[in-house]
């Protein structure tokens, strides 16, 4: 599904019923640019994890004001970023993944609490797996930066399947064969387009045929406070959101 910027007034009912929405021209030539520059220093990298607080030239490079308005359309106003990475998909670095949710968030301190399990550290910091109900209230944006098409491995989606809660095991392989002709979506983007998704959406993407570089901005988005005593990683951590 997709939606000009002018438009936001259908964002939640598609995030509801389709779990994923295509902003076309999200960032205009200068904003392009302005990330394009930012994110100079990573030209090379792969992929970076916690891209805004490591990199905050990138953050600073952003349409803040433009991000609000997309999360208030999208019913999380007050959401903050609470996780963000940069990928390069390239000739490279040309990877395959498999059909997956995305099921970890990030956080301050490893707690035991009810919910909350299969703990994991990367790069120093604490991920978990947190209720579907943590989930659900997230919304992640990927800002392309390149040209996202079928030669060069552009994300699948399979249209609603976030409905569904978590999808594991033989759940999920049933699900996806009885749903991949029916439901599959080629997420076709040009720089600039932005895609916003529920984090369990089931999603995927194949090694590119043609791997010119694919860089993405990845940013997850929550409103939600966690349980004490854990916090979002991130989101303390990040300045300059506001302006």
């Amino acid at each position: 599904m997709s939606a000009a910027l002018a438009d936001y007034q259908s964002i939640s009912q598609t995030l509801a019923s389709q779990g994923f929405v295509i902003l076309r021209r999200f960032l205009d030539q200068a904003e392009l640019a302005w990330l394009e520059q930012a994110c100079h220093p990573i030209i090379n990298d792969y992929g970076v994890r916690q891209v805004l607080q490591t990199h905050p030239d990138i953050a600073r490079s952003l349409p803040w004001q433009k991000i609000i308005s997309v999360l208030d359309a999208a019913g999380i106003s007050t959401a903050k970023p609470v996780r963000s990475l940069y990928f390069n998909k390239n000739a490279a670095h040309n990877w395959l993944v498999p059909w997956h949710q995305d099921m970890t968030i990030c956080v301050s301190q490893k707690a035991e609490l009810a919910g909350y399990g299969k703990w994991t550290q990367k790069n120093g910091v604490h991920h978990v797996e947190p209720p579907a109900e943590v989930l659900d209230q997230m919304l992640t944006m990927r800002i392309a930066m390149d040209a996202a098409n079928h030669e060069n491995a552009a994300l699948k989606v399979l249209a609603g399947s976030h409905r569904h809660g978590k999808l594991k095991g033989k759940q999920l392989d049933a699900y996806i064969e009885k749903s991949r002709d029916a439901d599959m979506h080629i997420c076709t983007m040009q720089a600039g387009d932005a895609l916003l998704m529920r984090p369990l959406l089931l999603h995927a993407s194949d090694k590119a045929v043609n791997a010119s570089q694919r860089r993405v901005l990845h940013l997850e988005f929550s409103a939600t406070a966690l349980p004490a005593p854990m916090q979002w990683a991130e989101a303390a951590q990040i300045s300059g959101t506001s302006n």
